[in-house]
């Protein structure tokens, strides 16, 4: 049974320099268990707290490690000694006060913190206070972080499989919503798992849904955007890219002139990456009669020239680009019909059709109101950040993984836009803060992935989203494969267990405040446990977050557990294989 520990005394301080405080632990202590003021303490626990009394003053220090010797020079001597780092000090009210303004000296005692200690340093004034767990060593005191420099000054949510992410997150949010009645979030999420987690906090938006449909306009993308995605030649002399250029901009310009916008825009304003609703499939067909239609004159090769077959009643068959139809033409043939010498367009026109009759890309292409224009961007944007619950859930996991890249990016410059443009005509409620969750963030923003709009997208938020109110989460369990300008613009870092060696030293490389021994036992943390660190805590904290019921009951073990049933006889694939086909 441990013995009552009186005074709290653990040691001395035997050396000081300009990284840690090294204290040598009393040869009275046989048991590192000990019973002070009732409760029970594990005396060189990584990450728990000492005091060391200097005179009148009191510094509190973290532990970095406990060890049962101590090397000098080349020497290794016999001694139980406690590596700490100075926090900060109790000042003469008896507030605390982060930093090492005042050092221990050799012998000061080491002792110790009781529970008025820990309400000293974690007390809770912090402003814009948010609850993000419990303190790992005193569950009974609720660790609040700064919202304001949490949100806006950025933040890194990281861990291994099965650490406790989406946990957290999830926790984070629902206290954020609960505390901040008009907070207002978007998580950027490409495996469906978040609305498990935050349900009746948040709105859902799938390409699966039919009442809350994922919708990105294909007249939202900018024009290099569009010319990769249907395969044009971007960066050489091209008359199709031209005059698909060319199309695009009179199209917009005519749908400003002829709706509610032309007393609000000068049709000057407008440019080819405006976001104004245009006709892709007029485009289609205009470019496929062009590669594949026949003429009747010889060297004027124009529309008013093609050489049309017709149906029944003598109608020309011109095809219809509303529905898709294609046009049908005679066939060339010496003396005319005379075959069209721009077959360039052919591909593109087929790549274009290819595209907008997938189902894969009904999000983009479909027949939907915000598509075809009927509804315009402002409702869009409001239905992801002022509908009827505080958070959105962009749930992209139909979206084709050869252009997630490119809705991530498309979805994180609206966002920005929508918050900066109402700034500068002085909305301050439309532009109140605004946080972008980006899950799995390694999978799109990747370190050594070339020309990716998503990643350009995103630096733009971490660098300039804190002067106008939009603030990034970056949530990945590789660290490491996120890109050193993303990680360097975060100042506050949640570090779940991480089991790699290369992910946990990307952390600490960036962790502020020097901690990096004390970030050594990220490998041994439990699930649900994690440091966090940065600017909007006082000082660096491990923290015990609570498991949220929603995420309690979720049956992680149900796709394994089809193994043990018994197997189907003749089981038919038909419905895969169309759908791959399809796709």
């Amino acid at each position: 049974m441990e013995k009552e520990f009186i005074n709290g005394k653990i040691g001395k301080v035997i050396e000081v320099n300009s990284e840690r405080v090294i204290i040598e632990v009393s040869n009275e202590l046989n048991n590192y268990n000990v019973i002070h003021k009732g409760n029970l303490y594990r005396i060189g626990q990584v990450g728990s707290f000492v005091k060391i009394i200097n005179g009148l003053s009191c510094l509190y220090c973290v532990v970095e490690s406990f060890s049962t010797f101590m090397q000098s020079g080349d020497n290794i001597i016999n001694k139980k000694v406690i590596n700490v780092t100075l926090l900060g000090f109790k000042t003469v009210v008896g507030e605390f006060e982060s930093g090492a303004k005042i050092t221990p000296s050799i012998d000061d005692s080491a002792y110790i913190i009781d529970e008025d200690d820990v309400n000293i340093i974690f007390k809770s004034d912090v402003k814009f206070p948010i609850k993000i767990g419990d303190n790992y060593f005193s569950s009974s005191l609720p660790v609040y972080i700064n919202l304001n420099e949490f949100i806006l000054k950025h933040s890194l949510v990281v861990g291994s499989t099965g650490s406790g992410k989406s946990n957290t997150v999830a926790y984070l949010l629902n206290n954020i919503v609960t505390e901040y009645p008009s907070s207002r979030a978007v998580i950027i999420d490409i495996h469906g798992e978040y609305m498990n987690y935050l349900n009746k906090n948040a709105t859902e938006f799938s390409v699966y849904s039919t009442t809350n449909k994922f919708i990105i306009p294909y007249w939202m993308l900018d024009f290099d955007t569009l010319c990769k995605l249907f395969g044009f030649p971007v960066n050489s002399i091209s008359n199709a890219t031209d005059l698909f250029r060319d199309r695009i901009l009179q199209m917009k310009k005519d749908y400003v002139s002829e709706n509610y916008l032309t007393d609000k825009i000068r049709v000057n304003d407008i440019n080819i990456n405006s976001p104004i609703p245009f006709s892709i499939k007029e485009i289609w067909l205009e470019f496929y009669s062009r590669g594949y239609g026949t003429f009747t004159i010889s060297g004027e090769r124009e529309p008013k020239n093609y050489a049309y077959e017709t149906d029944d009643e003598g109608k020309n068959l011109i095809g219809n680009a509303e529905k898709l139809e294609k046009p049908l033409f005679k066939i060339y043939k010496p003396g005319g019909p005379f075959k069209s010498n721009e077959t360039n367009f052919c591909g593109i026109a087929d790549s274009i059709l290819n595209i907008m009759s997938n189902d894969d890309f009904s999000f983009m292409f479909g027949d939907n109101e915000f598509i075809n224009g009927k509804k315009t961007i402002e409702e869009l944007i409001l239905s992801w950040i002022e509908n009827d619950r505080q958070i959105s859930i962009l749930n992209l996991s139909g979206i084709p993984y050869n252009i997630l890249d490119v809705v991530i990016g498309i979805i994180s410059n609206l966002l920005f836009d929508v918050i900066y443009y109402s700034l500068k005509i002085k909305k301050p409620f439309e532009g109140r803060p605004l946080l972008i969750c980006f899950e799995e963030a390694h999978k799109y923003l990747n370190s050594n992935t070339q020309n990716s709009f998503t990643q350009k997208s995103v630096e733009r938020i971490m660098k300039e989203g804190r002067k106008f109110g939009i603030g990034a989460m970056i949530i990945s369990q590789r660290p490491v494969e996120i890109p050193n300008t993303v990680i360097s613009q975060v100042s506050t870092f949640i570090a779940l267990r991480l089991t790699n060696s290369d992910d946990q030293s990307q952390v600490t490389k960036f962790a502020p405040n020097n901690f990096s021994t004390f970030l050594k036992s990220l490998p041994s943390l439990g699930n649900g446990d994690a440091f966090v660190i940065g600017e909007s805590m006082k000082i660096p904290m491990k923290v015990k977050i609570p498991l949220l019921d929603s995420v309690k009951y979720i049956e992680f073990d149900k796709k394994i557990s089809i193994w043990q049933k018994a197997r189907i006889e003749k089981p038919s694939y038909t419905n895969t294989i169309e759908r791959w086909i399809k796709k």
